[in-house]
């Protein structure tokens, strides 16, 4: 792996607790985060960074960009379809993950209100939910890309599928079959090496 890609995910892994502690105001009730993900919108010229965190009920998705960091909460129920593609030949970020929200009406899809409470300045600004014109714009990914590169662990791919099957989601998943052979082959490495 290049000393940049390496750098890049070294960066990613510790963004993933700033991402918890942005997303953990959303949270409902006893809801936690199970699994978490990290990556970016592009591999080259990234303009995003991307974190998709799963718990029991919501994929959370926290971005940050040039001109702000957004978070939104989307109910499962919320989400149309996911696919993810596997790149043999990419050592960063090899998979390609792919969001499609469904239409309006399906969930709630929440995120932070822009005012923060006069009050308790240094909360969390109250959630609100993202509806109408807004919300399209997020399904369309105005807002912030749907569509980005990750590190997905074989744990973190088996709980999506896990979730959205319940909700009767669709994922698809191309290339499993290589990342496996690819994760074994590291093993091996690592365990022949002295």
């Amino acid at each position: 792996m290049a000393l940049l890609d390496a750098f890049k995910q070294q960066v990613l892994n510790l963004g993933r607790s700033a991402a918890r502690a942005k997303a953990r105001p959303l949270l409902v009730d006893d809801e936690a985060f199970d699994r978490s993900a990290a990556g970016l919108d592009q591999r080259m010229s990234e303009g995003f960074v991307l974190f998709w965190l799963l718990s029991d009920r919501a994929l959370y998705l926290v971005a940050g960009g040039t001109t702000g960091d957004w978070v939104f909460r989307v109910p499962y129920a919320c989400i149309e379809g996911m696919v993810l593609e596997f790149d043999e030949d990419s050592e960063m970020l090899p998979w390609k993950v792919r969001l499609r929200l469904g239409p309006d009406g399906t969930g709630e899809i929440t995120t932070f209100d822009d005012v923060p409470d006069p009050g308790k300045p240094l909360a969390a600004p109250p959630p609100r939910v993202v509806e109408g014109d807004e919300r399209d714009r997020l399904a369309n990914g105005e807002i912030i890309p749907l569509t980005g590169f990750a590190l997905l662990t074989r744990k973190f791919r088996s709980t999506l599928a896990r979730q959205l099957a319940a909700n009767g989601a669709t994922l698809h998943i191309h290339g499993e079959d290589r990342a496996e052979a690819q994760r074994k082959l590291r093993a091996r490495k690592r365990r022949a090496s002295p």
